[in-house]
């Protein structure tokens, strides 16, 4: 029969983990309304940003302008098959745990996104990968608007020559064919060696450095509450290596914030900018804009503050649903810390009821004994 000073212990041992989560509910929960309402407020400029990209890359099309940021698809395909830089990945999780699977969806996002490749055509119609009215739609999801209609396909990456392909190729292993997709080692040093990571998180740098993947960046403790100094400083760092040509693709990986209780893991590519994908943006765009300076240099001078903006949106969406996660998660905790709870001071009371019918049962023998 259990001790009932052992039940005592845990019951009480339970409603004192019951508080910590509780309390951790509530501050999440304090936080998440800040990071939404950050969110909200930086998502009409970040639309803004998206729609003077796309008129100035409208414009500039057939002009014989080259800039080492804005290449064409058939460009970019030749340049990853000759295996000419390495691939850049930045990876935007947690400081903390406790927030349910937030971390490691990201983290699972991030391994299909780096170790999975094809060379499928770009669905999207803008370089977010998103539909033109995403952020709209977004904008009212946030605030408790059905949204109207269905997000495209998710921007589709072309990684076709890192690591051993590239190898392959080089040696006269023969080149990749359209459709062609391959599942990489997991620990090749090869492939590894072809990927360079910045994180974002406490929790991002330690998954990928046990993994033996090579860190060039991190920064700890922004996670929930981010700056837009520090995507400021990640772009900067990005263009630089991007213009050297140590690398050809960055790709951005974090969780996008649809809801308090929906949060999707997402990636999109940085750079390069893929004129392609403006052709069906220039039939819907009808007026015409007369830029001074020239579009050229307006496009010189905004881009890094476009790369910027979108690396901090990435991070605010990021803070929304890891405070979003840890708000449910340690809410279904104290949920199910109180239906434990119940259930050991039912069973307390069966094992106290069981003590006292024994005592009974042998008082009554006793005085059976006696007679």
């Amino acid at each position: 029969m259990a001790n009932l000073q052992h039940i005592r212990r845990r019951i009480k041992s339970v409603k004192n983990i019951q508080k910590i989560t509780n309390a951790m509910d509530m501050i999440a929960r304090s936080r998440f309304n800040a990071a939404r309402e950050a969110l909200l407020s930086n998502l009409p400029y970040v639309a803004k940003t998206k729609e003077i990209m796309r008129r100035v890359m409208t414009q500039m099309r057939g002009q014989e302008y080259e800039h080492p940021f804005i290449k064409t698809r058939a460009d970019l395909i030749a340049e990853q098959q000759e295996g000419a830089g390495k691939f850049l990945f930045i990876v935007i999780a947690s400081d903390k745990g406790l927030a349910g699977s937030f971390s490691s969806n990201v983290f699972k996002e991030a391994h299909d996104t780096i170790e999975y490749d094809g060379t499928g055509e770009n669905t999207s119609l803008d370089d977010d990968g998103d539909d033109e009215n995403f952020h709209k739609k977004n904008f009212d999801a946030l605030k408790g608007i059905k949204p109207a209609g269905k997000r495209t396909p998710k921007q589709q990456r072309q990684m076709t020559a890192t690591g051993s392909i590239a190898k392959a190729s080089q040696k006269g292993g023969g080149g990749t064919s359209s459709g062609f997709s391959e599942v990489r080692e997991y620990h090749d040093a090869d492939y590894i060696d072809g990927i360079e990571l910045i994180t974002v998180g406490r929790k991002a740098t330690t998954h990928f450095r046990q993994r033996g993947y090579n860190i060039i960046k991190s920064y700890h403790g922004i996670s929930e509450r981010p700056q837009y100094k520090y995507a400021k400083e990640i772009t900067d760092l990005v263009m630089e290596r991007f213009a050297s040509g140590e690398i050809i693709d960055v790709t951005l990986i974090y969780t996008r914030f649809k809801s308090a209780i929906s949060c999707v893991p997402d990636d999109v590519t940085l750079l390069p900018i893929v004129t392609d994908d403006y052709a069906k943006a220039s039939a819907t765009l009808k007026e015409e804009y007369i830029y001074e300076p020239d579009a050229v240099t307006l496009l010189d001078k905004f881009m890094p503050r476009r790369i910027a903006t979108r690396i901090y949106g990435a991070m605010l969406h990021s803070a929304a649903s890891e405070l979003s996660s840890r708000m449910n998660a340690m809410s279904n905790a104290t949920d199910n810390a109180q239906e434990l709870v119940g259930r050991l001071n039912l069973f307390y009371n069966k094992v106290r009821q069981a003590g006292i019918t024994n005592e009974i049962n042998e008082i009554v023998g006793g005085a059976n004994a006696l007679e």
